[in-house]
């Protein structure tokens, strides 16, 4: 279950400590940004570059759903970092994925759902050496029923096609696994660059209604995978070992901000 983050007087209680390691998630309600006056003030917060991306998306969900993606990003890293967040910087990688040029001791990690937005962070990992991290939200709408699996064959390692056949709910294995490979995709960078039968979970045919957490070893790397409900979304973060072991997490803090939180910040700021 996510803790509610209903005002930035809770964002401290979050973040205290040396170490941190959690997931903002903010609901994309479309409703909400339907008023013409709220769109427009939130995206006069954004550099031009992204505004126009935005804006280039066919259907308003869509652009909502980009909108609440990139406030969050700035948020989150404002937040963290205690920096105005007109004065952050990022680059991306090779493949497009985001990063702060001026801080490298945020690692973060950004995912669009169906119904949510959500932002993989770690507070205060070395700033001399970048550290990857990724996120994925997958949505159970995805999966078409077992006469469409062999459409995403491909996808598959043997032992995981198996394994998925096996399954007793089908629906939900397949969206696990694909949260999983997705997540390991935005964690090295490459995204959909990647041949996603190589990334091998081997046979998984459950997944707790709780959530869970895996911890395996990708081309000599070890790395936990923490991954839980939100709504009809799993959300499938990916980190190393390492980091995991430091902030000894049993499970990855999920936080719900509300809309109402990121407009409220953006408008007084």
């Amino acid at each position: 279950m996510a803790q509610t983050i209903k005002s930035l007087n809770d964002v401290p209680k979050v973040i205290d400590g040396s170490l941190w390691a959690g997931t903002f998630v903010v609901e994309i309600q479309d409703d909400v940004l339907a008023d013409d006056f709220t769109f427009e003030a939130l995206m006069g917060a954004l550099p031009l570059d992204w505004q126009a991306k935005i804006l280039n998306k066919k259907s308003f969900h869509d652009r909502c759903a980009s909108l609440c993606n990139q406030l969050l990003q700035l948020f989150g890293c404002s937040i963290m970092t205690g920096s105005d967040f007109r004065k952050l910087k990022f680059d991306k990688g090779s493949f497009g994925k985001p990063f702060l040029d001026n801080d490298y001791s945020l690692p973060f990690s950004m995912s669009t759902g169906e119904q949510c937005v959500a932002m993989s962070l770690v507070k205060c990992v070395s700033p001399d050496e970048y550290q990857n991290i990724g996120i994925d939200i997958a949505s159970t709408s995805n999966y078409g029923g077992k006469e469409e699996l062999e459409l995403f064959r491909e996808i598959f390692s043997e032992e995981e096609f198996r394994a998925l056949l096996r399954a007793s709910n089908p629906r939900v294995v397949f969206t696990y696994l694909w949260s999983l490979k997705e997540s390991y995709t935005k964690f090295t960078g490459t995204g959909l660059n990647t041949n996603l039968a190589e990334i091998d979970f081997g046979s998984i045919n459950f997944f707790p209604a709780n959530g869970t957490s895996l911890n395996i070893t990708l081309e000599k790397l070890p790395l936990v995978f923490h991954s839980q409900w939100f709504n009809n979304e799993i959300i499938t973060t990916c980190i190393p070992r390492s980091i995991s072991n430091n902030i000894n997490m049993d499970t990855s803090e999920l936080y719900n901000i509300s809309l109402s939180t990121l407009i409220e910040f953006f408008m007084k700021n």
